[in-house]
């Protein structure tokens, strides 16, 4: 699964977005009974959208 994070901005003041990534790697809550591989391939974390290419 090919998976990208959006944050708003509205939150970003106390928001980091670590618990999305905490929940990804545990398969918890929106992520849980997911077996595929999860693949962050872009994020947004209120600067505009960062697409992550790990093939460099």
């Amino acid at each position: 699964m090919k998976l990208g994070i959006i944050r708003c901005m509205q939150t970003e003041d106390y928001c980091p977005g670590s618990t999305d990534f905490k929940s990804i790697l545990e398969r918890t809550g929106a992520f849980a009974g997911i077996e595929e591989e999860i693949e962050i391939i872009a994020k947004d974390l209120g600067g505009g959208i960062q697409f992550l290419d790990y093939t460099h």
